[in-house]
């Protein structure tokens, strides 16, 4: 029996369900479905399993195969359409994971104009988070904070609670590094409540992570450990190695707040080669930052400053480029 369209609509549903809880076989789903959609000159269906193709790939840390999935896939779209934006937020992202922050900020830019225009919310959306990362990144908090508020702002015209939950964590995160605890408490609810609607292992990952994250900011250590033990778990349920490699970072900051420094090494190690495998900068940042702090713990200041320089490197290489 031919293919035809309404088929490949049907895997390509399947691949975007999917992908929130199996990130490899909304993969291999998105990779049929673009297949066949080629096959038959579904140009529409291609460019849809194009974008969930290139999502899949950035979750699963391939992050230069993802940018190139979604530059060949932007060649097909059409000006103003939902998915030309979609595709430039997602190229984005990819440039702000592969370290180009300036670059990143500059398509978000153009992407929240289109979007404005187009009145396509939800990538709208998507791209004042991105553009709040950037900001966190360079660590104008203020700014992060706007940002991500703006991206708060249109959560009215969206029914995606996975997308509501993801403006939550990043408002949490701003108001945890400007020591506004009490507020990042109360939005982490929020955060937890809209998480109870549906079924995301990376929202689970994320609302434990922050759990931690504020326990650690009121000095709870041990409770901090047991909510990034808990999101390390629930890692090994969906291949996410950036997810994989923040609650192992986030284990050794428990480990060298209680001066454990053999767990500390370990679990730091072990975000490093993940991170390495990754080439995130963002993450080899915090990392090497965090091994420095162990080795001087250690005593073994040689090693501390080795950390120390490739931290600064790194940090460097973060900042935003002048034109």
């Amino acid at each position: 029996m031919p293919l035809i369209p309404c088929d490949i609509d049907r895997l390509i549903a399947s691949a975007d369900e999917i992908l929130a809880l199996q990130a490899n076989e909304g993969l291999q789903l998105a990779k049929l479905a673009q297949m066949q959609a080629h096959s038959i000159g579904y140009i529409q269906g291609e460019i849809r399993a194009g974008l969930i193709l290139g999502r899949a790939q950035l979750i699963l840390g391939e992050l230069q195969s993802a940018l190139n999935t979604l530059q060949h896939t932007l060649l097909m779209a059409v000006d103003g359409s939902l998915e030309k934006v979609q595709l430039l937020e997602q190229i984005a992202r990819c440039h702000f994971d592969l370290g180009d922050s300036t670059l990143a900020a500059k398509l978000w830019q153009e992407c929240a104009q289109l979007a404005q225009e187009q009145q396509h919310y939800s990538p709208l959306i998507h791209a004042h988070i991105g553009l709040g990362q950037v900001y966190f990144g360079f660590e104008n908090y203020p700014s992060a904070l706007h940002s991500h508020y703006q991206a708060f702002d249109y959560l009215h015209t969206s029914s995606n609670t996975e997308l509501r939950c993801r403006v939550y964590a990043n408002i949490v995160v701003d108001l945890l590094s400007l020591e506004r605890l009490s507020e990042a408490a109360a939005m982490l609810q929020r955060l937890q409540d809209a998480a109870l609607t549906q079924r995301s292992l990376s929202t689970d990952i994320e609302t434990y992570r922050l759990k931690g994250l504020l326990d650690l900011a009121n000095q709870q250590v041990a409770d901090a450990r047991i909510h990034f033990a808990s999101a390390l778990k629930i890692c090994q349920l969906q291949a996410n190695p950036w997810s994989e490699a923040m609650s192992l970072l986030s284990l050794g900051r428990c480990d060298l707040a209680d001066q454990e420094w053999a767990s500390a090494l370990a679990h730091l190690n072990q975000a490093l080669d993940l991170a390495c495998g990754l080439q995130n900068p963002h993450l080899l940042c915090k990392i090497h930052f965090a091994l420095s702090s162990c080795y001087e713990g250690l005593n073994e200041l040689h090693t501390a400053k080795t950390h120390l320089t490739e931290y600064l490197q790194y940090k460097q290489l973060l900042q935003p480029k002048v034109a």
